[in-house]
Order: C-alpha cells, then structure tokens, then sequence
C-alpha cells in the first residue's frame, strides 16, 4: 500500500473521528435535551394534576356557595336594584337639585341615599308603598317627600294629610315637615284618632242629618267631674249583673267591646259571636247572655247619645259609619285629599283600614285609578301588636289591593353592624310570614353586641346596674351636671313585669335613678291580677267606716273567691243575699256542693280561709303565708297563674310575718307609682338625668346608645302561651276577642329589641328564677348572637 493510499486512509479515519465526536456531542446535548423536556413534562403533569384538583375543590366550592346563595335567598330575599328607573343621584343641573339642596341642608346637612330620592322624588302616578326597616330614616323621608309635593309639584298643602298612631310621632313629624316647608305648614299632621274625629265633625256641620249615623260627643277630659265611658259602662255592667263576664277569663267587658271595635266589628257582630262562643257557658243564672248584652249594648248607645260622652273608639268608628251610609259624605271625602300618608301602616288594624278603604278604595283590580293616591310606610318586621288588631299582612298585602309602587328602604343608620347582622338573622326566621328583604348597616364604628349568663336574676340585675353606672360615668355630661354620670343614653327593655322587680332593687341599692311608665309593673306582686284584686278586697274590709259597709265588702269577697271555684256570680250573689249564709262552714259547703269537681275534702281548708278572714274583720290581722298559700291552690288561680308568677309571689310573702308588714310593703309601691308620673314627665322634658326601664312593646320607635334586654328566656321571651301561627284557628279566637299570642309575633318583638340599639346591644338571662332553672329562649340560638358566661 502507497504511502498516498495510506495517508488518504488516515486522513478519512481521523476526518470520520472528528464527525463521530461531533455526533456523540450532539447525541449527549440531545440526551440533556430531552431530559430537560421530559422533567418539563413531568413538571407540567404536575400543575395539570394539580389544576384537576383544583377544580375538583371549586366544583365543591361552587356546590358551597351555590348552597350558601340559596339559603341566603331564601331568609333574605335577593338582593336587586331599585325598581324605579330614576338614578337615586341628584346632579348639579337637576331641575330638583336645588330643592334637594334645600331639605339636606335642613336635614342636619346629611344627604338622602338612592332609595330615599327615589322614594322623594316618585312621580306618585301610582299608590306608593314604603318598606322602610329598622333605623332607615324613614320618618325624614316622608316628611321630606310631603315637602317635596308642595316645593317642586306644587301641590296645595292643604290637601296633603299624615296620619301616624301616637302623639309623639305626630309632633316629630309636624315639627320635620314645618323646618322643611320654612317654618309654615298647612300639611294636617295626625293621629287616627285626630283625623278621624277632625272629619266625622266637619261632615256633621256640612250634613247635619247624618249626626245618627255615629254618636256625637267628646271624649271627657282627664280628672274631669263628667262621667265618662268607662264610668257609664261599669254602671251598666252593675245594672245588667254582667259581673261574671267582666271576669270571665280574665278579659273584662270594656277591653273586649273595644277589641271587637277595633276589628271593625258592629253591635250584631258582637252579639253574634256572644251566642256563638258564650251562651252555652252558663254565665248568667237564668237568660241567654247574648240576649242580656245586646239590651246592654242598646242601653249604652242611648246614654251615650244623650250625654254625648264618647271614647277613643268611637272617634273611629263613628266615621266609618258615616262614610258606610251617606253618599254625600262619601264622596266629600274621596275628593278632599289628593295625597294621604300614613305612617307605621303595619299598626294599622282592621278598623282603621276600613275606613282608608272607604276613602281611597282599592284599585288593583281594573278599578277606575283613584285621583287619591295613598303613601305608605312601614315594616311588617316590627309589626308587634296582634293583640289589638294589628297584623303584618296589612302592609303585606297592600300591592294585591292597591295599583302600586313598593321602594325599600334598607340601609340602617341607627345601629353597628353586629346589632344589624343578629337582627337580620334573627327574623328570618319568620321566613313564612314576612317580606323578604335585609338591613344592611351604614355603621363602622365597633361596640358591643352579646348575650350574658348569670346565675340568677339577683345576679343578673345586679351586673347590669354596674354596667349602667360603668357606662354613665364615662357619657359627657348631662347639661350642667359636670362630675355627674349621665344615665339618658341607656334604656333598660324588658318583656313583662317579672323581670321589674330585681331590677328596680338592683337600682335602689346603687342609688341609680330611674324612670319607667307609672302603671301597675311598678306594684311588684300586687301588680297581679288575681292577688291584687283579692288584696284589694281584704283593705276594702279593714278600711271600711261602718259595719254595714265592712259586710258588703265581705260579700263581695266571698262572690271573689267563689269565682276561683268557677261558680257563677249569679249563683253566688243568690247564696251570699242571706247574712245567715255568711259564715266560714256555710261557705264552704256551698263552694264544694256548687262545683262536682271540687272534693269534700277541700271543705276544710275553704274554712279554714273564711275563718281567717273572719278574724280581719275584728282585728285587721291574717296569718297572710298561710292564706296566700291557700288562695293559689284554688282551681282558677291554679290554672291561670304561671309558675314563675307563683312562685315569685310566695317567695315576697315568704319573706313577710305579718299582714301589716305587707300593707306596708304596698304603700311604698304605690307611692313609687305615685312619684313616676312626675319623674317621667320631667324626662321627657329632657329635664331629668336617669336611666330609662321600658317594656318591648313600648320602645318601638326609639333609639339608645347603650340597650339592655333584661330577662330573655323561654316562657319570658318568647311568651309562656306563645303558639305558632299556623297551628291556631284564629278566627273563633278573634270572635271571643282573645287573639292568640303568637311565636311569629314574638320573635319580632325580639328584633324590636334588638335593633333599638345603637352603639351597644347587652341581652341577658338568669340560669335560675325562683330557684329553678330556666330554659334557654330559641331566640338566643336564632339570632347567632354571642353569648358570654
């Protein structure tokens, strides 16, 4: 082989050499290459399996809310816009923005929300429906409405009305609506019963014949020497020997014939049910009590008229039956007004919506439109006042009635965000019989907001006067009292006359003042029924001046206590007409032969009370544990009486050895009563510093820094006879005029409670009342508030 051939094979070897090296480098980044790609692929395996579990967690996530949404849909409601196409927004060029300019400048310089404009500015084409929730402004709101009619639509004031119930929201409202209008308004501001009154006399002067339609009169003014209803009544229940039914069930006479009233009921009506639900219950000894009440009835319509003495029910009830049977009147009324507010329209009851009817009557219906145009307002929420009429779905129903426009109003001024938040949660619990909608809180700033436990309600009473002293001393001063705590930011609420007593001490002891309605909560035990009419009786007897005088209290005692025994007052007014029948063994074999279902046995201790009583007459003493001890187990009191009420009351007698010490107990009750009126009134002046001690029902509409809730457990709040609505036939029970207490009822006057605070909210119960346990209200469990042990 040449050395040329030889080179060449060497060149080509070392040439192939270098393109295998070339190959293997490549091979080798090619290796790193796919390296890199298959951790990349390992990499990207990783975020899609962690992608797939991701969604799997959204898809459960989503089931969640989705979940969450519903349940808020269906407590709230669903939260959408304002259905009024206005903006909710006043501009600089705005036709109105002066106007508006006007009234914020005279609202304390705070600007009206969306909805408020809206509801301001609503062109009233249609009737308009407020729902204006708790602490919404509502009240500046129509005020503001009815002087935006005079200022930019130039209505004639004076054919504008505001009704609203009480006369203290009357005069807020005339004073907002006057400062609106530039300190002179013709706009009426009025009660019902104000209004109503006001045009059933201006038709009598312009139709004079129609004065047979109603009774015409005055209600007598307070402490005057003219007979009044009341008085003329109780005359004639006397007369009529209707004494039993007075006392039948613990609902007297005057409070039914005025319930009926207010259900807008006529005297046939009444006399219907009567025959319906009473006459088979042998009131009376020998007629039909439907019989001697419609002569009742007829007696008092005549005395009445001729007297000309009326009460606050037939201020009402006069103008319906006026407006019910005169055309003329009729349609004098239907054109007077071309706009009529009423306020708290969910306190309006049947009576009272009767006659706006009759006014303004619906036209929902294809109805020709009314040239009237009604604007309400209200919240079923906070509609707490079944007992005498009233009922949410008054203002429920209003848009099947009524050619409508409903604006909400939900934003709430008045309290922190927790109140709000335990409110809305609460209520929703009433899901069935409300319209779904939820506060929502303007407020930041924090506070308190909780429920606290304590062992019992002298325990309880005693951490809430220190909370109020504690709460008083930091407040800025009030008026002039400097170093002074200033108690009139903090309200005390409490739901019946239970929770009084332990509190009132609690504040005595820390010389706290306070103040309270000057009613029969302030008597403590002798504030009940039963006890205070028996202990009323017994210082009838040892008041008495004569011995004639002692014997008929006596008797009137002894009817008292045969009532207990569910005997007729007309049989034992018979057996008591005999002197000879009088005596402690004479009485008791009447009671235990007039009753089957009292034993013989009970004769003894029956006798045993007479004797007792007896001995008062001539030495103004009584073993009074022994005889209260015996009173309770009577089968009325037995059965009417509640446990707590029980045993609340002997334990005060429990702690009392004789019945003068008890007289003196009384006498300081009666001048604590007494000196409330004054104290009250000085208050309300704003001229006295104290803390203010209410009931529920009372507090609506008013707001406080600082709230207590006192005594929320079951049988107090909610109410020992409370009955879920749905499980009551209400109609018979409306007949006997006893509409039923209803759980629905008390959980919003939980919410009343609730949303009356504004910086502080403290709900509280005693473990124990009496010594025996409590059970926790569900409120407390509803409402999702905090609790505190």
């Amino acid at each position: 082989m040449s050395k040329v051939f030889g080179g060449a094979i060497i060149n080509w070897l070392f040439s192939h050499s270098d393109e295998k090296m070339k190959m293997d480098d490549k091979i080798t980044t090619l290796e790193e290459d796919n390296e890199k790609l298959l951790n990349q692929v390992s990499e990207l395996e990783k975020k899609i399996e962690k992608l797939l579990e991701d969604q799997i967690s959204n898809k459960e996530e989503q089931k969640s809310l989705n979940l969450i949404v519903r349940e808020y849909k269906s407590r709230f409601g669903t939260i959408k816009p304002s259905i009024n196409l206005d903006s909710g927004i006043v501009g600089i060029t705005d036709e109105d923005a002066n106007i508006f300019h006007h009234l914020v400048s005279l609202n304390g310089g705070n600007e009206f929300n969306k909805d408020q404009v809206n509801a301001i500015r609503f062109d009233m084409k249609t009737h308009l429906r407020i729902i204006a929730g708790a602490g919404s402004g509502k009240t500046q709101t129509i005020c503001a409405k009815a002087a935006y009619l005079v200022l930019k639509e130039n209505v004639r004031q004076r054919s504008i009305v505001m009704c609203t119930f009480s006369a203290k929201a009357k005069q807020e409202m005339e004073e907002r609506v006057t400062e609106f209008l530039g300190g002179n308004s013709q706009i009426g501001v009025l009660t019902f019963h104000g209004w109503f009154q006001k045009e059933y006399n201006s038709l009598i002067q312009k139709y004079p014949h129609i004065e047979s339609y109603g009774i015409a009169g005055e209600v007598p003014k307070k402490n005057s020497e003219e007979e009044n209803h009341e008085q003329i009544l109780n005359r004639l229940i006397k007369q009529f020997s209707l004494y039993n039914f007075d006392k039948y069930e613990d609902k007297n006479i005057k409070d039914r014939i005025s319930y009926w009233r207010n259900m807008g009921y006529t005297d046939s009506d009444i006399i219907s049910f009567i025959e319906r639900h009473f006459d088979d219950k042998e009131i009376l000894k020998d007629r039909q009590l439907s019989v001697v009440f419609s002569e009742m009835l007829s007696e008092l319509e005549k005395i009445k008229r001729e007297t000309r003495v009326i009460n606050f029910d037939d201020m009402l009830f006069n103008l319906k039956c006026v407006l019910e049977n005169d055309s003329n009147a009729l349609k004098t009324m239907q054109s007077k007004y071309k706009y009529i507010f009423i306020d708290e329209f969910q306190d309006i009851n049947p009576l009272q919506k009767q006659v706006i009817e009759l006014i303004c009557p619906p036209d929902s219906k294809g109805s020709a439109a009314n040239s009237t145009k009604l604007i309400i307002v209200g919240d079923d929420d906070q509609s707490i006042y079944f007992f005498r009429g009233a009922e949410p779905r008054y203002i429920k129903e209003f848009d099947t009635q009524y050619n409508q426009t409903s604006i909400e109003l939900m934003t709430n001024y008045r309290s922190i965000a927790p109140v709000v938040h335990v409110g809305n949660t609460l209520i929703t619990n009433n899901q069935h019989d409300r319209i779904q909608k939820s506060m929502v809180p303007h407020k930041n700033n924090k506070g308190d907001c909780y429920v606290k436990v304590f062992h019992d309600e002298q325990q309880e009473a005693s951490w809430i006067a220190k909370q109020v002293l504690k709460l008083a001393v930091a407040e800025k001063p009030f008026q002039d009292q400097i170093g002074k705590p200033n108690f009139t930011e903090t309200i005390m609420l409490y739901p019946n006359k239970n929770q009084l007593k332990s509190m009132i001490i609690a504040l005595q002891e820390k010389r706290i003042p306070f103040v309270t309605k000057a009613d029969d909560d302030l008597l403590g035990v002798f504030g009940i029924n039963f006890f205070k009419q028996t202990f009323n009786q017994m210082m009838d007897i040892i008041n008495a001046e004569t011995r004639e005088l002692e014997m008929e209290f006596y008797k009137k005692f002894i009817i008292n206590i045969c009532s207990y025994y569910y005997i007729s007052f007309a049989k034992s007014t018979s057996f008591v007409s005999s002197n000879a029948n009088c005596y402690p063994d004479k009485i008791a074999e009447f009671i235990c032969s007039s009753n089957k279902y009292i034993k013989q046995s009970e004769a003894t201790p029956i006798k045993k009370a007479f004797e007792g009583i007896k001995k008062l007459m001539t030495t103004n003493d009584l073993d009074i544990k022994s005889f209260v001890a015996w009173l309770v187990k009577t089968p009325k009191v037995k059965k009417d009486l509640i446990d707590e009420e029980k045993d609340w009351l002997l334990k005060e007698i429990g702690i009392v050895n004789t019945l003068q010490e008890l007289i003196n107990k009384y006498k300081i009750a009666v001048k604590l009563k007494e000196d409330m009126s004054d104290r009250l009134r000085e208050y309300n002046n704003n001229n006295y510093n104290a803390l203010c001690l209410l009931t529920i029902h009372s507090s609506k509409g008013l707001g406080y820094k600082n709230v207590f809730v006192k005594g929320i457990y079951k049988n107090s709040l909610p109410d020992y006879r409370a009955v879920e609505k749905n499980t009551v036939d209400l109609q018979p029970l409306i007949e006997q005029a006893s509409p039923p207490t209803t759980m629905e009822e008390q959980r919003r006057l939980m919410y009343v409670a609730f949303t009356r605070a504004k910086e502080n909210l403290y709900v509280t119960y005693p473990r124990a009342v009496n010594d025996k346990p409590t059970i926790v209200s569900q409120f407390i469990n509803e409402s999702n508030i905090e609790v505190i042990v």
